[in-house]
């Protein structure tokens, strides 16, 4: 048997056409107060279905055209110069290396005092002390961890290379080559 609270809660999930529930349909049939409250949110969602919907005037829509069409004919928004450009990269540059060289100044001698500076030697130490331990009970692995070494170095050339030419591509030199 189901109460009004469950019926009711049956009832905010679901549509007059999703109610296929028999014990909600005989909750319904055999409780007045459920079956008014049901009533009366029928009403009240078929009320709100029908003032929420809207049709746009067309004479908003023909405005709305109009402005667009304006919009498009404007003249083109004038990018800076590439020397306001480059200048506000170069500022934006220096002022990077002031910040990180006056937290360097200021934070370095107080990161010491608290011992950071032996947590991260000895961190670092671990990779190494990892690797000296695995050649030793495994002398083969010698052989599979230099050809990851050398593979690690020729990535990281490759990365290096990538990025020189990804800065030479954007160089002020190229830009101008390009726009011509």
């Amino acid at each position: 048997m189901m109460n009004c609270d469950e019926a009711r809660a049956l009832l905010a999930l679901h549509t007059e056409s999703e109610i296929s529930d028999a014990a909600l349909r005989d909750h319904l049939a055999s409780c007045p107060a459920c079956a008014i409250y049901h009533r009366r949110n029928r009403i009240i969602d078929a009320t709100l279905r029908e003032e929420l919907r809207w049709e746009v005037p067309p004479v908003l829509t023909a405005q709305l055209m109009a402005i667009a069409l304006q919009a498009s004919h404007l003249a083109p928004v004038s990018r800076p110069r590439r020397w306001y450009i480059l200048t506000v990269y170069l500022l934006t540059a220096m002022v990077m290396a002031v910040s990180l060289a006056v937290a360097w100044t200021y934070s370095g001698p107080l990161l010491m005092q608290i011992g950071l500076g032996d947590a991260l030697e000895w961190m670092f130490d671990i990779p190494a002390q990892w690797l000296a331990q695995v050649t030793q009970t495994q002398p083969d692995s010698q052989r599979i961890i230099e050809a990851a070494l050398w593979v690690r170095d020729q990535l990281l050339w490759l990365l290096l290379a990538t990025i020189l030419w990804a800065l030479l591509d954007r160089s002020p030199q190229s830009l101008v080559a390009k726009s011509e």
